[in-house]
């Protein structure tokens, strides 16, 4: 299920806000939009915490995660949620198909979702020689935000639940957001 909205940032912030409660945590790379270009948006609008993972390439990887589930059921401590990563990279590095499959992998062992920011996925696409598909639904990934802008549209961007159980209701979240 796809929905449009104004901008990256909507994108990124409602996606990930509609599936994850305040007491969630969002896991992304130091360096990610999500983390380091939206102003504090996910932790004021989505009301939740980023827990960013130092990385040498921008791409994170499961076992860098394992760290962060010993707070899973400890109540004084925000409970990782949602894997959100950025295809291609801001350090333009690209995860090829197997790496985002175990990342989803990973997530969903864990009771998480993977979130991937697609602001450059045309240039993955191209990098990796294959479809959309086979490193976005075929590997697990659950939400996608669209990069509309920079991937040819004159404005606006998507957010694409490719689980679709997890797009229930987004259409009254989008309205909050001030994106209809």
């Amino acid at each position: 299920a796809g929905f449009f909205v104004y901008n990256r940032t909507s994108a990124n912030v409602l996606g990930t806000g509609h599936v994850i409660r305040s007491y969630q945590a969002i896991v992304s790379a130091h360096t990610a939009h999500l983390n380091e270009d939206e102003c504090g948006a996910p932790e004021k609008f989505g009301g939740s915490k980023i827990l960013q993972l130092e990385t040498k390439d921008g791409k994170i990887r499961p076992e860098q995660i394992l760290p962060l589930l010993g707070s899973i059921g400890f109540q004084h401590h925000s409970q990782p949620k949602i894997i959100s990563i950025s295809q291609v990279t801001e350090l333009g590095t690209v995860y090829k198909p197997e790496e985002v499959k175990a990342l989803a992998d990973f997530a969903h062992a864990h009771d998480m979702y993977l979130h991937m920011d697609g602001a450059r996925i045309s240039n993955a696409a191209v990098s990796l020689g294959k479809d959309f598909k086979s490193f976005t639904v075929d590997a697990g990934v659950d939400v996608l935000s669209f990069g509309g802008t920079k991937n040819g549209l004159m404005f606006g961007e998507a957010v694409v639940f490719l689980n679709k159980k997890l797009a229930v209701d987004f259409e009254y979240t989008r309205k909050q957001g001030m994106q209809l």
